[in-house]
């Protein structure tokens, strides 16, 4: 069922954002200190950040929450990442105006017109199979756990199946004429069982040809190219819309007016940035590679005017499981080894490339793409990072156990899906200043159909979050602690071991 509608004003209105940013205000007045978060300002007076958005599904509503406070408070965005839901957000901010441009509210505009639940579109022309997808999907979210119940069901058949082949080999040496009829019910259901597997397994095949997804995917395609295609070009109502990734690119490489950087003597340039970048983080798992767009598009289209933007976004959201994976073909045709190797360091030795790829949820690789933006070159960096994380567990948590076999299935793969995020972090832990975590760990991040109630609690979540991490935030105190870590960093390539012996204190 269909998610009432709601206006902006009235989610905005309910979510009590305005009182969080007025009280944040107040806060930071009581403190006499001049609100400074970057070095990098616009003739307007903006401060600019770059910034991080982690995925997690329906949860990233938290994600436009947080951004909106940091707008209402001046600043802008000159380059963003994001993976999944973050991809989501990022590609909005970018395409809804221009960088030095106020953008959430156009956002939240799309966001209280949409029925998320359509986004579980099943399969075209099957509308038994979608009408169980929804039911499924429904009754996971709900807790009725529908899985737990077909391996009962599974479960309890062979049970079944067996007793009556018990009972018919008993009842065979003292009521022949029972067990006849009992040999007979079991045969019966022992036929119905093996309809049903077979059933199950051409379910399964259409299942694999159609990219192990319970859902297309098309209807979020379709919505995230049309919001894109909504948008001018460099917001500019005589210009042309976004229709493809040429129109993006003359829209997102323009620079903000007077855009200047207070001077730092620790920094060797000052000089203003003036090359922003947009990555969203995607899986290939034909070449079994991470792939970052925008920069990577000429992996699989040969001209810029054959992709759309909103292509990346359904690459970086491909949920596995719940939608199909992103399949694009006939790559042969549309790129070359040299773009491979230049992009991937592609080895293959007859100079052959994939002619069909599928992408997954950028996730499975890197959640929170930070990564992007260390710049040995800036020690002390013109403008910071923030980084949004959705919080939805216990941080390093001291109690965890695999004392099962699925709990250890679990950490196997939260493992090797968080460790390249983790291991950037833990070795550059001054970007941890810039990093606030929302806490989300009440909501489901597969809750599609989700009510507006929820959408506003997730929001104001990530407002909150916004106005805590700003009324602590001191940014000289950050180009500090990055300073000391390219320091660190640079301690670390003297002495790899980290041993207090060291070869040139030996004797010889």
């Amino acid at each position: 069922m269909p998610t009432p509608k709601i206006t902006t004003a009235d989610f905005l209105q309910q979510s009590g954002v305005d009182a969080i940013i007025e009280k944040l205000r107040a806060d930071l007045k009581s403190k006499d200190k001049e609100f400074i978060i970057s070095d990098v300002t616009d003739a307007a007076g903006h401060q600019y950040v770059d910034l991080v958005q982690e995925g997690g599904g329906v949860l990233g509503i938290a994600l436009v929450g947080y951004t909106y406070v940091l707008e209402k408070m001046g600043i802008r965005f000159f380059s963003m990442a994001g993976t999944s839901a973050g991809s989501i957000n990022a590609m909005l901010l970018a395409c809804a105006g221009n960088k030095e441009d106020e953008k959430s509210c156009v956002i939240i505009d799309h966001l209280v017109q949409l029925d998320m639940f359509s986004f579980v579109d099943g399969k075209t022309g099957n509308n038994a199979f979608n009408r169980w997808i929804k039911r499924f999907i429904s009754g996971m979210l709900m807790g009725s756990n529908p899985l737990k119940k077909i391996f009962n069901l599974v479960k309890w058949t062979i049970i079944s199946l067996l007793s009556l082949t018990v009972l018919c080999f008993v009842f065979n040496f003292f009521l022949p004429g029972i067990a006849k009829w009992i040999g007979l019910g079991a045969g019966i259901a022992l036929l119905l069982f093996i309809f049903i597997v077979l059933l199950a397994m051409n379910r399964f095949k259409r299942f694999v040809k159609n990219g192990f997804g319970l859902n297309e995917g098309k209807v979020f395609h379709n919505w995230i190219n049309g919001v894109i295609s909504s948008f001018h070009v460099q917001a500019d109502p005589t210009k042309e819309k976004i229709k493809n990734f040429a129109d993006f690119s003359y829209h997102f490489m323009r620079i903000p007016a007077g855009l200047q950087v207070k001077k730092d003597e620790r920094r060797k340039n000052n000089d203003a940035p003036a090359m922003p970048l947009l990555t969203l983080i995607t899986c290939d798992i034909i070449s079994e590679r991470k792939i970052e767009f925008t920069q990577m598009w000429d992996l699989y289209w040969a001209k810029e005017e054959d992709v759309h933007p909103g292509d990346f976004v359904r690459a970086s959201m491909s949920i596995p499981v719940f939608f199909e994976t992103y399949t694009l073909t006939d790559i042969k045709k549309k790129s070359s080894f040299a773009t491979w190797d230049k992009h991937l360091n592609w080895q293959n030795e007859k100079k052959d490339i994939p002619d069909t790829v599928q992408f997954i949820d950028g996730g499975t690789l890197s959640n929170f793409p930070i990564n992007v933006f260390y710049n040995p070159n800036y020690p002390v960096p013109r403008m910071p990072t923030f980084g949004i994380r959705l919080q939805d567990g216990i941080l390093d948590s001291g109690k965890r156990n695999n004392t099962s076999f699925s709990g250890y299935i679990a950490s196997l793969f939260a493992t090797i899906r968080f460790n390249f995020d983790r291991d950037f972090i833990t070795k550059n832990r001054a970007f941890s200043r810039g990093v606030k975590n929302i806490d989300v760990q009440e909501h489901n991040w597969l809750n599609f159909f989700m009510e507006n109630k929820e959408k506003i609690e997730l929001f104001k979540k990530g407002a909150q979050a916004a106005a805590d991490f700003l009324a602590e935030f001191d940014w000289e105190v950050y180009k500090n602690e990055r300073e000391k870590n390219h320091d660190l960093r640079q301690e670390t390539f003297d002495d790899p071991n980290n041993m207090k012996i060291s070869p040139y204190s030996l004797p010889l």
